[in-house]
């Protein structure tokens, strides 16, 4: 892909400003606009982004546009604005790179679709640390040949990229990635808990269960912040919660009973926690 196309990038979060740079970094041109913050526009501005005055002129100006938002409700309200789909034209793309849910995803691409923009459904997995390092997971959904086609935007801030299927299978795939993370990262802490209690050293533990059945990636990058009880934000709580509810929602009536357990749990934290990292979810356990 052209490294001369424009890029829009919306949703200059925890994921969203790390991922910009990294664009930035690899040659692209960058429209930013600022909505609530714009402290993460200036940063970008500092590295040669382009700032425009309102998500509409963005679109307007952009060649693909790559979103990543916190929720459904974000991705309705933004992406299925009058402003942007008032801009949007058959030449145009959109990656669209949040964790919602495959109804929305389907709902944006069909709207999308009927006026020739091109759509893929690609949300990340790795972290802030991976959305920084320009490691994160892609899992997408869509056109093989489009995924292909915007493969060199994707690689400048993802390791991995895979081709999971249409349209909402991003989404889906995402959303049991989260399901399983969720769950992991409360397994780590218990573990941690015991480990704690038992005097068992927290390098002793990482090294021989990290090469154990029992091995584990929240384990593996999460216990230091565990042992330090510190949880200042990276992905946050509240962002877990509604990830593992999309999961259960999508089972439908068939039952999730350990996800739907660990969901109650994120629940009742985040009432006090939900800003901070997810891995506050340890202080169920932790003391």
């Amino acid at each position: 892909m052209n490294r001369r196309q424009r890029i829009g990038f919306i949703g200059l979060g925890a994921m969203g400003l790390p991922m910009a740079k990294n664009l930035i970094k690899n040659g692209y041109i960058l429209n930013v606009s600022t909505h609530r913050n714009r402290t993460p526009v200036d940063e970008l501005k500092e590295l040669g982004a382009v700032e425009q005055n309102s998500v509409s002129e963005l679109v307007s100006e952009s060649d693909i546009v790559i979103s990543i938002l916190p929720t459904d409700r974000e991705m309705e309200s933004v992406l299925l604005s009058g402003e942007v789909l008032d801009q949007l034209t058959s030449e145009k793309i959109l990656i669209e790179m949040t964790s919602g849910s495959p109804a929305m995803m389907k709902k944006v691409d069909e709207i999308y679709k009927g006026m020739g923009v091109r759509v893929l459904d690609a949300p990340v997995s790795g972290g802030t640390a991976g959305a920084e390092k320009g490691t994160l997971t892609v899992m997408a959904g869509g056109d093989a040949k489009l995924v292909e086609e915007c493969k060199p935007i994707m690689e400048a801030m993802a390791e991995k990229i895979y081709v999971v299927g249409q349209i909402g299978a991003g989404k889906a795939i995402k959303a049991i990635n989260q399901l399983l993370a969720s769950i992991h990262m409360i397994a780590s802490a218990e573990a941690l808990a015991l480990a704690e209690k038992l005097e068992i050293e927290t390098d002793i533990l990482k090294k021989v269960v990290g090469n154990s059945s029992g091995a584990s990636w929240m384990l593996e990058n999460k216990i230091d912040s565990l042992v330090e009880r510190n949880f200042n934000p990276g992905f946050k709580l509240n962002l877990m919660k509604k990830d593992v509810q999309i999961a259960v929602d999508e089972a439908g009536n068939d039952k999730l009973p350990l996800a739907s357990y660990v969901l109650d749990l994120y629940k009742e934290v985040a009432n006090q926690d939900g800003e901070r990292d997810f891995s506050a979810i340890g202080k169920k356990v932790l003391v």
